[in-house]
Order: structure tokens, then sequence, then C-alpha cells
């Protein structure tokens, strides 16, 4: 028998990586940011159930090659109505910088290709659109390249042969996570889903900087209420 509506239950889903599970660093340590962005969110649009798959440290490789959206798909009442946000690609467009400063005159593959990269979120998509669920692709958070490179790079590996690699300029460390950003777009457009631009909004804002953790990567406490914000205005 099919469920009523009054009976079927509002879902979502997301599949991400540390920025959705709401990772931030303070005082050299991570932790989890006290009111994460997609807990507001749930609450905001009143979902039954939320869903959030998203793990520190998370590839899009790492997803698809675990199954993990076959087997959330196959957990879920298909008479439900399902929505399912994509969020990830900032570990993808990341090098083994360990490797990188070993051998910098070398060239280096991200840690997904870019075609690669481009091809799963495809997958991904048809995926979730097949089993009925309103699909929403979100753009990366950019990232700050001095603050990762002289907090975090540098904390890991030999800077100055990872600089060399970067040819002196940590810029290209922005450039090629806007590279994985525009897969992002292309492929929105391409399936026909929805694209929310967290990523204008936090380049837009004047007082970015001060939404991020001092690794330059992660947005903090006010950063997670941001993006919130940002795709309550969206919607």
């Amino acid at each position: 028998m099919c469920a009523s509506k009054e009976d079927k239950m509002k879902n979502l889903v997301v599949f991400g990586d540390s920025i959705p599970k709401g990772i931030i660093y303070e005082e050299g340590k991570i932790k989890r940011a006290s009111k994460i962005a997609v807990d507001v969110l749930g609450e905001y649009y009143r979902f039954d159930n939320v869903y959030n798959s998203s793990i520190y440290g998370q590839t899009l490789t790492r997803l698809m090659s675990k199954g993990k959206i076959d087997e959330y798909i196959s957990s879920v009442d298909n008479s439900d109505e399902k929505y399912a946000a994509i969020c990830i690609g900032g570990n993808d467009a990341d090098y083994d910088w360990r490797s990188v400063a070993a051998s910098p005159d070398l060239a280096h593959s991200s840690v997904t290709r870019l075609e690669d990269y481009s091809s799963m979120l495809d997958e991904a998509i048809k995926k979730l659109k097949q089993s009925n669920h309103k699909v929403f692709l979100f753009t990366l958070p950019p990232v700050f390249s001095q603050l990762y490179f002289s907090n975090v790079i540098s904390k890991m590996a030999d800077g100055n042969k990872v600089l060399r690699f970067l040819n002196g300029d940590v810029s290209n460390i922005y450039r090629h996570q806007e590279l994985f950003n525009g897969e992002v777009v292309k492929c929105a457009f391409r399936n026909d889903v929805k694209l929310v631009d967290i990523r204008a909004s936090l380049l837009d804002d004047r007082d970015c900087l001060n939404k991020y953790c001092i690794d330059g990567v992660h947005p903090n406490q006010k950063g997670q209420e941001f993006l919130a914000k940002t795709v309550i205005q969206y919607a």
C-alpha cells in the first residue's frame, strides 16, 4: 500500500566532507561547530530525517568506490519526499604534499584527477535522480592559499620544496581548486540540477576571512552560520 501524502516523510541526505560535517579548528584542535549549517537547515525546512553522510577527509573517489550512495538509496522508502545535497571536492583537489615535497620538480596529480572527479559527479547525480531525489549541488568554499600553505602544508612537509612545485606562487593552490569548482558548475547545468553557489557568497563577503579558521580551509562558527543563511536566501 502506498503511503498517503500525510504519511510521507521528508528526508535530506548530505554527501560531503569536513565542511558540511561542521569541522572547525580552534586553538590547534579539531572539533565540531556548536551548531552546523546542515542542522540549522534541517530544522528550518522541517525535514523529518537528516542523514549527514559527510566525513572528515572524504573524497568523491572514496564515496563512490565504497558505494555509499547506493547504500543510502537502498535504505530509504521510495515513496518518501527525498532531497540530496552534494558538497564535496576540496579534498579531491588537494595534493599529497609530502610526496610533492619529496619530488618537487616532478608533475603531481591531485588526490583525484579532474576528469575523474567530473565523471564521478555525473554518476552520483544520475544515481540520485533515478531514485527520485531532488538533487542540489553545492559549489566549493574557497581555500585561502597563504593560510593553508603557512599553517597546514608547511607543517606537514618542506614548505620551500612545495613552493618550488608551485613555481613560487602559493595562489596556484586556489586556482587549482577553482578548476574543480568549475566542474561542479558545469556538472549542475549538464545534469539539470539546482546549483547553490556558496562560493560566490563567500567571495562577495568583505569579512570572509573572519569566517574561516586559521587553516584557510574550514569555515569557523561564524562561517557555518553564514553558510546556513546563504542557503536559506537562495531557496
